[in-house]
């Protein structure tokens, strides 16, 4: 043997061993660990790295939820009510797992774009470096902006056994994937425009079917961009999915878990066409006659989508919470509840409440679909209302004289 390749061999023997995280893009390995100690705009401030949060510990978890770090409310709350652990995945990271926004500049790095099976491997290095074993098979939620419908497809072909639901596309990149809306419950929400509001008429891309699906799509009427009230939506909707989908009684961990099949007629519908405050929903079996029809996993979510859904600006919740608002240059605070934490006492009595202009002859307090209080006269004020446990969508739906009515926007809470 020569002396080179002796020596080749030696180096050989010394060098480290090489790790999992070589092969990785940078940013994701070793897996990074989130605790509730950091505000959510210090993980946002961290645009290099991915983190994962785990809510309770040396706890099993029910599920994954992979969120997008962006200008929302704190997905850890969710997390925790849920018992998901939380994949936090910065907007310049999701290249690497199939996004295909060049304006993050990732590709400049000089590796390819990803899939999502990156992600799939991703939660398999994790169950083994925190000895959760149920990372590798639990069902997935999730959120990753506006390559959503992409992103869920492919992950959807890899492991179509968990993804219980997903959100956010473009309105007409989603419909590129039939399959998968057929299986997999998709809300996602685009903005409207001025003339299309001033009209009270819509207008479609040639390219924007709408399919007899899973799929709910709303409008973010008044907040411009609409990304900062899309989080409100799309994480109600993911709850009722997650109730309407997980079984009652999980696997060990580390065993495949078998959602609950969902299909449309077991659920609800609705008309996103009308531009207005009441749009029409209906059991999916009542056959409900829509121009632009939009689905729910239940009763709840479609109240629920109707007052976000409204352009109604009569009506005004100002308690037990308000609806998600910019105050003083800032989106959200504690006063808006959900991802900011203004949680509510599931066990205390609550006081609703609503601002009114026009002539309305009583108003009805909403807890979803179900009516909690009703007042006649002012002040529009409803006490002692007591909350079940979990993510309440309250809002207030004023009474004319001639039987119409009008949703005002929903305020978003936790009760615990």
């Amino acid at each position: 043997m020569t002396r080179p390749t002796l020596l080749l061999l030696l180096l050989a023997f010394l060098a480290p061993p090489a790790s999992a995280a070589d092969d990785w893009p940078p940013g994701w390995l070793p897996v990074r660990k989130l605790d509730a100690k950091p505000t959510w705009r210090e993980v946002r401030d961290d645009e290099e790295h991915a983190h994962l949060y785990l809510p309770h510990g040396d706890q099993p978890v029910r599920g994954v939820f992979v969120c997008y770090v962006f200008h929302s409310g704190d997905p850890r709350e969710l997390a925790d009510l849920w018992n998901f652990a939380l994949v936090t995945v910065p907007r310049y990271l999701d290249y690497d797992i199939g996004g295909r926004d060049k304006r993050t500049k990732r590709h400049e790095l000089g590796h390819e774009p990803g899939d999502m099976g990156r992600l799939l491997e991703y939660l398999e290095i994790a169950a083994k470096e925190t000895k959760h074993p149920e990372l590798a098979t639990v069902p997935i939620v999730g959120w990753l902006g506006q390559n959503g419908s992409h992103l869920c497809a492919d992950l959807y072909e890899r492991a179509p056994h968990r993804v219980l639901a997903w959100s956010d596309s473009f309105p007409n990149r989603l419909r590129q994937f039939p399959e998968m809306t057929k299986n997999v419950p998709f809300p996602f929400a685009w903005e409207i425009s001025k003339k299309e509001l001033r009209e009270g008429e819509r207008r479609y891309r040639e390219d924007e079917l709408r399919p007899l699906d899973l799929s709910c799509r709303a409008n973010t009427y008044g907040f411009g961009h609409g990304i900062y009230s899309k989080f409100n939506f799309f994480m109600f909707y993911l709850d009722r999915c997650i109730q309407a989908r997980l079984p009652d009684e999980v696997p060990p961990p580390g065993q495949p878990v078998k959602l609950k099949p969902v299909t449309r007629k077991e659920g609800w519908v609705g008309d996103f066409d009308p531009i207005g405050g009441w749009n029409p929903i209906a059991p999916a079996t009542d056959d409900l006659d829509a121009a632009y029809p939009v689905w729910f996993p239940d009763e709840y979510a479609a109240w629920a989508w109707r007052s976000y859904h409204s352009t109604c600006d009569d009506i005004v919740m100002t308690g037990p919470k308000e609806p998600y608002s910019k105050r003083d240059g800032k989106w959200g605070g504690t006063r808006c509840g959900l991802g900011y934490g203004g949680y509510l006492d599931a066990s205390a009595e609550h006081t609703f409440s609503a601002k009114l202009k026009g002539e309305y002859e009583k108003v009805l307090f909403h807890d979803g679909h179900r009516v909690v209080g009703e007042a006649t006269k002012e002040p529009w004020v409803v006490e002692g209302v007591k909350l079940e446990p979990g993510l309440r969508v309250m809002f207030a739906v004023g009474v004319r004289a001639d039987g119409t009515r009008v949703a005002s926007r929903p305020a978003m809470a936790i009760a615990r």
